[in-house]
């Protein structure tokens, strides 16, 4: 027969002190964008030990505690404030210290150097002029000087840019290391204890639910398009910063990365409705060979989500760390509009990955070694399609031809010639595809008279009033377009731009 008593009323002290870690493991994590779920257990022989631990939790009401035991009984929970130390001693923890003091020392001495090095250039700034002697100086003693000065100021400047960066790089190794000396110290800690019971020989599981301070990831993709080979490559690559701050030590656990954001008790679909500060979460488990425990089940989490096993996390623990990776075939297709802007934007078209997208719409575009920034995704069918941004190795010009433009009256009506030329050039190693608009001019007043002949071999959309061009150029080729229409109006009316 299970129960349950309200954590409220079950936690109506908490008191300060330190005790033993008792026998229990961290199992898994699960990491939301903005959560951290973190599953323990210990062996029920332990009677009323700390189940689970939390650094982030300022009181009880900062977590949410789930506690049962593998028979699916319930208990009270008691929340005591503690202290937490590494389990592992570590040999190492004295080395760090110093290395840590080592590298403050170094930041000092370089600030120190900083601060002379200003004072010299401020020195040689308010001596520029050479006044005050009591005999006068001869033209070339005077070169002499200010050549001198010229490359004393010089040699300065150069030494300020040099600190300037050398203090950056020492302020991160000095981060880095107070980071892992603070991960060494005891720490305050929250203790979560179960007390009511009785599961002789199974486990007792606790989840602790974290929305402060130090727990969540942030997805990265990274898209590394090889376009100088037969057959173009786009490589995706996922990667994600993790930041968790966990009272544990010396074990690696499964960590699944969660692509739904946690906005509640309420989203888990094996949550039960319970009183306020009276949380419970049946955990689910599944029969087993006879005479082994039955074990909890994989996430139940909406959404979709990546799973890394033998992670050692711990306390200020943080990691850039591979999601997955996947090579997919690419189209490579180029576009212009050299009405609107003289350049030639690249478009790459692929098969949408088997594996989930971390973070499609703020993807980073590598080409041919090369950095693209961020690109967004959009989905077309099956396929993703990436806008590159604009090709390097791609040109392209438009211009009027004056000498066949020409302006005509009549009547009442005024007709206009206009004849353009468009040159597009592939100036990369390899062939490729161009598509080339030009929209021509709208007016609700105005009669646009166009000859398919006069088009250079492009097709124009009646709908849209857009010429569109299609053509593939060899590596090193380019090839000019010529077309012409034209424009009548009223003698009173406005027309748009010709140009």
């Amino acid at each position: 027969m299970s129960f349950r008593l309200p954590l409220a009323a079950s936690s109506a002290f908490v008191a300060a002190f330190s005790f033993s870690s008792h026998a229990q493991e961290l199992e898994q994590v699960d990491v939301f964008r903005d959560a951290a779920v973190v599953t323990w257990s210990a062996s029920a022989e332990d009677d009323n030990g700390a189940l689970a631990r939390s650094f982030n939790s300022g009181s009880i009401s900062d977590a949410m505690v789930f506690p049962a035991a593998a028979d699916g009984m319930w208990g009270a929970l008691n929340a005591r404030i503690g202290t937490w130390s590494p389990d592992i001693a570590d040999a190492t923890a004295a080395a760090l210290l110093s290395d840590a003091e080592d590298a403050r020392l170094e930041l000092a001495l370089k600030r120190a150097q900083l601060e002379l090095v200003e004072e010299d250039i401020a020195l040689l700034r308010a001596n520029r002029k050479v006044t005050g002697t009591a005999e006068a100086l001869l033209v070339e003693d005077l070169a002499d000087v200010a050549q001198w000065m010229h490359g004393e100021m010089k040699d300065l400047l150069f030494r300020r840019v040099e600190l300037n960066m050398e203090i950056a790089a020492q302020e991160e190794v000095v981060q880095v290391l107070e980071k892992k000396v603070q991960a060494k110290k005891p720490r305050r800690t929250f203790h979560w204890e179960v007390s009511g019971l009785d599961a002789s020989g199974g486990m007792v599981r606790t989840q602790v639910v974290e929305w402060t301070g130090g727990q969540g990831w942030n997805p990265q993709d990274m898209l590394s398009l090889s376009s100088t080979s037969d057959v173009p490559t786009l490589t995706w690559y996922q990667r994600a910063t993790v930041i968790l701050d966990l009272p544990s030590v010396g074990k690696a656990v499964p960590v699944m990365f969660h692509d739904a954001p946690y906005a509640g008790l309420q989203q888990r679909p094996d949550a039960q409705s319970e009183p306020v500060m009276a949380y419970g979460r049946q955990l689910q488990t599944k029969e087993a060979a006879s005479g082994q425990r039955r074990s909890i089940s994989h996430s139940k989490w909406p959404g979709t989500h990546w799973t890394l096993t033998e992670m050692e996390v711990g306390p200020l623990w943080e990691r850039n760390v591979a999601l997955g990776q996947e090579s997919l075939a690419a189209s490579v297709r180029h576009y212009s509009v050299p009405k609107q802007s003289p350049v030639v934007n690249m478009r790459v078209s692929v098969p949408r990955p088997s594996m989930p997208v971390a973070q499609a719409d703020q993807a980073l575009l590598m080409i041919d070694g090369r950095p693209a920034g961020k690109v967004w995704l959009t989905e077309s069918g099956d396929s993703l399609l990436i806008d590159a941004g604009v090709s390097r190795d791609w040109t392209v010009e438009r211009k009027r031809e004056a000498a066949l433009c020409a302006k005509s009256t009549l009547g009442n009506r005024i007709k206009h010639h206009r004849a353009f030329s468009i040159t597009v050039a592939n100036r990369s190693n390899m062939a490729g595809e161009v598509v080339i608009d030009e929209p021509l001019p709208v007016s609700n007043s105005a009669e646009i008279e166009v000859a398919p002949e006069t088009l250079g071999g492009g097709k124009l959309d009646q709908g849209s009033g857009i010429v569109r061009w299609t053509m593939a150029l060899e590596a090193g080729e380019s090839r000019t377009i010529q077309f012409s229409y034209d424009l009548s109006h009223g003698r009173d009316q406005r027309i748009p731009d010709l140009d």
